[in-house]
């Protein structure tokens, strides 16, 4: 208990201690007077709870000088009382929507997306995220960025988290055993790698992606336990490439990596395939044909789980069979992801698997 707690805990006894003995104080004072309708300790009770309350309905009052006086102390300290239990329910409740503003109380968000570190790049990656119908929790250490994330999405889309960064007990309160990736977005490539280690200690069977600056740190990184490691300069470049010789190209490529929103929109997609999907059991290049013809979704991909890896098949030729577990890589128009959705009976994207690692056919 802290010392605040055990000063209010003080301050709540003697305030009980003071009322009982006010109240018998009243009632010795007018049970044995003449006209007094205070003739019980139950009527005591009655008349303080109710001037307490300042409900007054005056159907029990003092009628001698001294219940009359101990009346009128009780009545002006019951003016301290309660404006004393207000500031105490106000502070009270401030301190609870500070608490859940700054993320203390915690979140029930599972197979979330962790975003340790906030600026305008963060906010980009948070932005598709969302769009794609995940939740995400965001971890930062600077409390003006905790109202903008408030403002720009809901509660139930984002979760935001403050702390210090070196507090990585406090990241329980963001859930972050049950989330499915952890995105580390800090500028500088080295505070990124030490951080990356220590926090791979604490929760070692996460999944880790970081975004680099410098592309040749990259094996450094994989070698470290990084699942995923983006270089912002590779992807720049190669954009920029293509721009220069195949202009349309680096279109639909810049298109396929952003959110499908609209009806028109187009995005490179990953679903997961369970028992009841449709497709169980049928031929990449016979459900390649179906999909385009009834639903106008180009298959371009599928993820198969081998000997504790998950191998992904680039346009795999006839032969290979979907199965449950299995995760189909498709591009669909904002239109055509909501029917795949329902028929899948499945969301976007990939929870990934803990421990496993993703190689390419």
């Amino acid at each position: 208990m802290t010392a605040k707690q055990r000063t209010n805990l003080l301050r709540i006894t003697a305030a009980i201690v003071t009322y009982l003995i006010v109240t018998f104080l009243l009632y010795w004072a007018e049970a044995d007077q003449e006209g007094s309708n205070i003739q019980s300790l139950p009527d005591a009770f009655w008349y303080t709870i109710v001037t307490l309350t300042t409900v007054g309905y005056g159907d029990y009052y003092p009628v001698s000088l001294g219940g009359r006086v101990v009346s009128l102390i009780f009545v002006l300290g019951s003016v301290g009382i309660i404006g004393y239990l207000i500031s105490q329910l106000t502070n009270q409740i401030s301190a609870y929507l500070e608490k859940k503003r700054l993320g203390l109380l915690g979140t029930n968000f599972e197979h979330h997306i962790i975003v340790i570190g906030w600026d305008k790049f963060g906010k980009q990656v948070v932005n598709e995220v969302v769009g794609s119908g995940k939740q995400v929790a965001i971890i930062v250490n600077d409390k003006s960025a905790v109202d903008l994330i408030h403002e720009a999405y809901s509660n139930k889309e984002v979760f935001v988290l403050y702390t210090d960064y070196s507090n990585l007990d406090a990241f329980t309160k963001a859930n972050i055993q049950q989330a499915a990736t952890v995105f580390i977005n800090f500028p500088d490539d080295t505070e990124v790698l030490i951080y990356l280690l220590n926090l791979k200690k604490r929760y070692p069977d996460l999944n880790y992606v970081v975004s680099l600056n410098n592309p040749s740190l990259k094996e450094t990184f994989a070698s470290a336990g990084v699942r995923y490691v983006v270089s912002k300069t590779e992807i720049a470049s190669r954009l920029v490439a293509s721009y220069t010789f195949e202009p349309d190209v680096a279109l639909m490529a810049e298109s396929m990596m952003t959110t499908a929103l609209e009806g028109e929109d187009y995005d490179l997609l990953e679903f997961y395939v369970n028992e009841s999907n449709p497709y169980v059991g049928k031929d990449y290049v016979d459900s390649f044909i179906d999909l385009k013809l009834k639903h106008d979704v180009i298959l371009v991909g599928i993820n198969k789980k081998t000997n504790g890896s998950r191998v992904l098949m680039k346009n795999p030729s006839k032969g290979v069979t979907i199965e449950a577990d299995d995760y189909l890589v498709m591009i669909c128009s904002g239109a055509s992801k909501q029917q795949i959705k329902k028929i899948f009976k499945a969301t976007e994207g990939r929870v990934l698997d803990r421990g496993n690692t993703d190689e390419v056919k």
